[in-house]
């Protein structure tokens, strides 16, 4: 992944109460859904990528979830594949679940 400079900050707070920063990538709307692309380090070339599905928003906080279910997770991963060019999206979600 190259240098994102222009990456938006978002603080995320885990079920568990601690905030972590991600860095917004892109976004993009399946089905009426929408996606964000985040990644959790905005210099790492070898940063790891999490694509999360809006659950609910109001004006001034959103609600996302991770995308754990596989054949979501490949159809919006294809979806920022052909957006970014130069990202490729690896799943590495877990089959046994």
């Amino acid at each position: 992944m190259e240098d994102n400079k222009d990456a938006k900050l978002i603080k995320f707070t885990t079920d568990d109460g601690n905030v972590i920063n991600l860095y917004a990538i892109a976004d993009t709307k399946l089905n009426g859904k929408n996606y964000i692309l985040v990644t959790d380090s905005e210099d790492d070339m070898e940063a790891n990528a999490y694509i999360l599905k809006e659950l609910a928003s109001d004006n001034k906080e959103v609600a996302y979830a991770l995308v754990d279910d596989k054949k979501e997770l490949d159809a919006v991963g294809e979806i920022f594949n052909e957006l970014l060019d130069d990202v490729d999206i690896v799943d590495d979600v877990d089959e046994t679940k």
